[in-house]
C-alpha cells in the first residue's frame, strides 16, 4: 500500500500534537507567563523596601541639622525631592525584575529546558487538559516541562532570591551604587541648590543618607524569606503553570 507525502506528514503532525506519551517543554508563552507570575510577587516585596527607604529618609535625613537653620517649607520641599528620587529608583528596579526572573529559571544553570522523556516520569495530557498536581511530584529531574518547574519551585525561589539579594545590596552600597549615584545623590544636589540655607549642611545630609542606605542594605538578607513570601503565592503560580502544555 502506498501513501502520499501529504498523508505521511499529516500523520506525523497528529502524533506530535495529540500523542499523550511525549512530555513537551514549557515553551515561550509558558516561560513568559511563569516569569511574569514570579516577577509580580517579587515586585510586591521590593516595593516594601523602597517604602521603608522613603520613610527612613523622612525620619532621619535632617538628623544633626539645627531646626532653625531651615524653614518648614524648605524641609517639606526637600523631603518631596528626596522621596521622589526614591520612587524613581523603585520604578527603575522593578523594570529589572522580570528579565532576571526569566534568566534565573530558563538561562542560568541548571536551566529548565531540554528533554523530559528520558527517563519518562509523566504523561503529557491531551490538548485542553491540564497537568495534575501529582505530576509535579513525579517530575523529579530538571528539564523543560511545567511539572519539572513545579517540582523544583523551592530551588527556583532560592536561586532568584539569592540573585536579588546580591543585586539589591549592591544597588545601595556607597556613593557609586546605582541608587545613590543615579537618584539620591542628584536629589541631594537639587535640595542644596534649591535651598541655600541647607548647602552648608550638605556633608551632614550626605552622611545621614549613606547611613540610611547602609541600614537598608542590611535588611535585604530577609528579602523574600519565609516570613514575607506568602504561601498562597506558590499555589497561584503552580495553578497557572499547570495550565500550559
Amino acid at each position: 500500500m502506498k501513501f502520499s507525502l501529504s498523508a505521511i506528514i499529516g500523520a506525523a503532525i497528529s502524533v506530535a500534537v495529540f500523542s499523550p506519551s511525549v512530555a513537551q517543554a514549557c515553551e515561550r508563552e509558558c516561560q513568559q507567563n511563569v516569569s511574569r507570575a514570579f516577577a509580580d510577587k517579587y515586585e510586591i516585596l521590593s516595593n516594601m523596601y523602597y517604602t521603608h527607604l522613603g520613610d527612613n529618609i523622612e525620619k532621619s535625613v535632617f538628623w544633626g541639622v539645627p531646626q532653625g537653620s531651615y524653614s518648614k517649607a524648605e524641609g517639606e520641599s526637600s523631603l518631596v525631592t528626596l522621596k521622589t528620587a526614591v520612587d524613581e529608583a523603585r520604578k527603575a528596579w522593578n523594570t529589572k525584575i522580570y528579565t532576571n526572573v526569566f534568566d534565573s529559571i530558563f538561562k542560568d544553570e541548571p536551566k529548565f529546558k531540554g528533554d523530559c522523556n528520558h527517563p519518562k516520569r509523566v504523561i503529557q495530557p491531551p490538548l485542553g487538559v491540564w497537568w495534575k498536581p501529582e505530576d509535579c511530584h513525579q517530575m523529579d529531574y530538571i528539564c523543560g516541562n511545567p511539572p519539572s518547574i513545579c517540582h523544583f519551585m523551592p530551588m527556583i525561589k532560592k536561586r532568584i532570591r539569592d540573585k536579588f539579594i546580591q543585586m539589591l545590596q549592591a544597588s545601595v552600597d556607597g556613593d557609586e551604587s546605582d541608587v545613590y549615584a543615579n537618584y539620591i545623590g542628584p536629589a541631594l544636589d537639587k535640595v542644596t541648590t534649591d535651598h541655600a540655607k541647607l548647602a552648608q549642611f550638605k556633608p551632614t545630609l550626605h552622611a545621614n543618607l549613606n547611613q540610611i542606605l547602609e541600614g537598608l542594605r542590611g535588611t535585604f538578607f530577609g528579602f523574600a524569606d519565609d516570613k514575607t513570601w506568602e504561601r498562597k503565592w506558590d499555589d497561584e503560580i503552580k495553578a497557572m503553570l499547570l495550565t500550559f502544555p
